[in-house]
């Protein structure tokens, strides 16, 4: 993949609000400009993504250079009439699934201990606010974040998948059929039940209502 360099060539203004299909299209044509747009605007969600689906918070950074070197170099493989959610989605989850096979198996950190710098994804809900009152305040929020991430980790994998897709990634049932490769009533099956086996890990130590 050509090298991106900071402060290279501008990415034109009107590119910013092009839908992500053109852009892939561009890079088609071998325009690094609308990779680094696609990078730039792609990152944070599928940092969440790899983070969810392989419980290593180190994991991000490498599997979100091999995505975007995949993306390059598959370019020519991306039809004209798909759309870029679903086609990256499935490089990603395919990259994810080789990362948690492969790798030896660890204790899984909590989010208390692996929330990095404000704006980061790498727990259930995002990030925490930087707005947070008090020391106590965060602290308590970091801790419900650990035990929702925990709680997700304890949910069979193919269930989990389709939680993680449908409910954090916010596709519909016809893209995770597509990134998983199962028909769409399976991923409604498979996704009742992973919210199941959410709501009993979640009752386990919830005391109250969520915020």
């Amino acid at each position: 993949m050509p090298e991106l360099v900071p402060g290279g060539e501008t990415v034109p203004l009107d590119w910013a609000s092009e839908p992500d299909e053109p852009l892939m299209l561009r890079v088609q044509s071998g325009d690094t400009r609308a990779l680094e747009l696609l990078i730039q605007r792609w990152s944070p969600r599928l940092a969440g993504l790899f983070y969810r689906l392989t419980g290593d918070p180190h994991a991000g950074d490498d599997l979100l250079q091999e995505t975007f070197l995949r993306v390059w170099s598959a370019r020519e493989s991306f039809r004209r009439d798909a759309r870029f959610s679903p086609w990256v989605h499935s490089i990603a989850r395919n990259l994810a699934a080789d990362r948690a096979k492969n790798r030896n198996r660890k204790p899984l950190h909590r989010a208390l201990n692996a929330v990095g710098a404000p704006g980061s994804t790498t727990t259930l809900l995002g990030k925490i606010p930087d707005h947070a009152t008090t020391p106590f305040a965060a602290a308590s929020r970091l801790e419900l974040l650990a035990k929702l991430d925990e709680a997700l980790r304890s949910v069979p994998e193919p269930y989990r998948e389709a939680v993680v897709l449908c409910d954090l990634q916010r596709l519909s049932y016809d893209d995770a059929a597509q990134v998983i490769g199962v028909p769409a009533k399976t991923v409604s099956s498979r996704l009742a039940r992973g919210r199941e086996h959410l709501r009993n890990a979640l009752a386990a130590f919830r005391s109250g209502p969520l915020p």
